[in-house]
């Protein structure tokens, strides 16, 4: 059965990619998976020169890598930095070496099969099962061929790390070498299970084996079912994670990510030569089954800030940036006729920016308030304004609804958006809504009803820059409007911890990252299964207010589906409805947010890439989003290359 699923995606820009991907990981019950030592400098030879021919298939055993190399640059990384993908610090784009089942995309890939087969060159999806055909000619680095042994223990490894969509699956196996077999609850939705089966990476079982426990397979169902993934509690949750099961995952979890495998053996097309603080070198393997088709030799990982990086393009010492959003300026300049250099922003169909405020912090508790700022922030000016020229790099939310715009027009009909309040920006309507609730204006400044100044700061991360520029033009439209706002920056070391234990009153992230089906946008904000996060958890205990980034329910009246809990309502959805029924609850929720606002819409999100023509030519066109917007799978310059793309001059 072939099935096409929503555009999908993080955590980009700015921390985007990798930091929508670890927010991504906090949501783990929505079966959620989670200069180098050549010598040289980013500058070092410019020159174009590829030291052993150019264009299409170059061995590196033929290549200088001072010459000839791929050069990436990336942010900055710990010195302690592992070869393994279960790590807290693996290896800068280690999935240049280490591939998954298949790309999964933000944007989807055109036809009917939305993933690009990477180890898996096909599969089939059945009612309550998916079939993984694997590549033969796939091989470990260490020239040992890839069965199904090795997809197998990778997949068992992932649930001893809890992934879980360990939940939905009732047996595994592997009827030959290059067949899997994932057998699946009654209740799971396939798709779902597939898309989150396609993320884990695949690492080898001569390496990983040590941390698959015998009979792992009962362990690992037994644990999700005392969890109780459709209507887990608070109680469930810890029975789980206290029984003998419990214990069993927890000790090889913890081994798991101490691991540092050396060598780090690889299936994919490049092999980890080198790695420091300043520098990471990948060399080609021409053992990968799609080595004619990798046109560079090595790939050459510098790490790097917004100013660098921009600086590095425009001199033409790296081919890449992935992770960076350019002022407008450096924009305009990078895409002006005849450089050398491009700049790509390509809108996210999976997610938003919003301010977060905190229900904990006075007066963000009242609907009104959060009502009456929404209409007081122009979002159409912000984006204009917020990367220092009129470019509108991200488009502003249109109808706060909870999701993302690009997302929310799959599955509301105009008539429902026509009947959602689009919170224009009005003044007059604001100060209306504060009027009602016993707030008075005094010589031009708000006083709440308790009779103090309504003042507050917003908290930004330093270091992104549009993020502190929305922080300046959001408190100076609250302050023509009368409420005394100040903005401060903060660590950006400490800025999601201290976020998420709800320290501030008002502070701003990307939003609603979600995989699957559309509820899965918003249960990434208010269906967590534990601490840390945004919004009170399933695993909440009912005493005391939730210590968390926004704090509204636990409980909620949802249009068309009653009185639920906000979190284990979510979450079942999440896990148990199909998707002819997606648009329905899409709808009850965007009707639920719409009025609450329980964080206040900014704009939607975007991938902001670069690249440099001086050494490699030949990239993608911006209109591939699907190139543009890779998630999970491999690197991107790899799938840039499978398809046809990059050519060393």
């Amino acid at each position: 059965m072939k099935w096409k699923v929503h555009d999908q995606r993080s955590g980009a820009d700015a921390a985007g990619r990798r930091l929508r991907l670890l927010f991504a990981a906090l949501c783990s019950v929505l079966l959620i998976t989670a200069a180098a030592c050549t010598g040289g400098s980013p500058g070092a030879d410019n020159g174009g020169g590829n030291g052993g021919g150019g264009g299409g298939n170059i061995s590196a055993k033929n290549a200088n890598p001072q010459t000839t190399a791929f050069r990436w640059g990336t942010r900055a990384w710990a010195a302690s930095i592992v070869n393994n993908p279960y790590s807290p610090t693996p290896t800068p784009d280690y999935n240049l070496s280490l591939l998954s089942l298949a790309v999964v995309s933000d944007w989807d890939r055109p036809g009917d099969n939305p993933y690009y087969p990477e180890i898996a060159e096909s599969w089939d999806v059945g009612k309550h099962s998916i079939t993984f055909h694997l590549r033969t000619d796939a091989k470990w680095q260490d020239d040992k061929p890839l069965t199904s042994k090795d997809v197998l223990t990778a997949f068992r490894v992932a649930g001893v790390d809890y992934n879980s969509v360990w939940a939905a699956i009732t047996k595994v196996s592997a009827p030959d070498d290059h067949t899997v077999t994932v057998d699946l609850q009654s209740w799971a939705v396939p798709q779902n299970a597939l898309l989150h089966l396609l993320q884990i990476v695949i690492v080898p079982d001569s390496q990983y084996g040590q941390f698959v426990p015998s009979d792992v397979d009962k362990t690992l169902i037994s644990y999700w079912k005392t969890y109780n993934i459709l209507h887990p509690t608070a109680d469930s949750i810890s029975k789980a994670s206290d029984g003998a099961d419990g214990k069993v995952m927890a000790e090889n979890s913890a081994n798991l990510v101490k691991y540092n495998p050396k060598p780090m053996i690889g299936n994919g097309p490049y092999k980890l030569k080198s790695a420091n603080v300043s520098g990471i070198l990948y060399e080609k393997w021409d053992g990968f089954w799609d080595a004619k088709k990798i046109t560079a030799p090595y790939v050459q990982v510098y790490p790097m800030n917004t100013s660098t990086e921009y600086g590095a393009l425009s001199s033409g010492s790296i081919e890449l940036e992935t992770d960076n959003q350019f002022s407008d300026p450096q924009a305009e300049a990078l895409n002006r006729k005849g450089a050398n250099t491009h700049y790509v922003f390509i809108p996210s169909p999976v997610q938003q920016v919003g301010l977060v405020v905190n229900f904990n912090h006075y007066p963000f508790n009242i609907r009104e308030v959060r009502q009456a700022l929404e209409y007081v922030i122009d979002r159409h000016d912000l984006v204009k304004r917020d990367m220092g020229g009129d470019l509108v790099q991200n488009p502003a939310e249109e109808t706060p609804d909870g999701i993302n715009y690009f997302e929310a027009k799959k599955y509301l009909t105009p008539d429902q958006f026509a009947k959602l309040n689009h919170y224009p920006k009005d003044t007059a309507k604001a100060a209306s809504l504060l009027e009602s609730v016993g707030f008075t204006k005094q010589n031009g400044k708000w006083m709440t009803p308790k009779g103090t100044p309504f003042a507050f700061t917003i908290s930004e991360a330093a270091g992104i820059p549009y993020f502190d520029e929305d922080g300046l033009i959001i408190a100076g439209y609250l302050k023509n409007f009368g409420i005394d706002v100040k903005v401060e920056n903060v660590d950006p070391g400490t800025y999601t911890t201290k976020q998420l234990a709800g320290d501030f009153a008002v502070s701003q992230w990307w939003m609603d990252w979600g995989q699957g089906p559309p509820m899965a946008d918003f249960a990434a904000g208010f269906g967590q299964a534990s601490s840390p996060s945004w919004n009170y958890p399933i695993s909440y205990s009912g005493k005391g207010p939730c210590k968390c980034a926004i704090g509204i329910g636990p409980e909620a009246d949802v249009p068309g589906l009653g009185h639920v809990n906000i979190a284990s309502e979510l979450n079942r959805e999440v896990n148990q409805e199909p998707p002819e029924t997606w648009a329905k609850y899409t709808w009850a929720w965007a009707q639920w947010f719409n009025k609450e606002l329980p964080f206040l819409p900014l704009y939607n999100n975007a991938f902001h890439e670069a690249y440099s023509t001086s050494r490699y030519t030949n990239f993608p066109p911006d209109s591939e989003k699907w190139l543009w917007t890779g998630l999970t799978g491999a690197a991107q310059p790899v799938e840039w290359m499978q398809n046809g793309y990059l050519k060393l001059k």
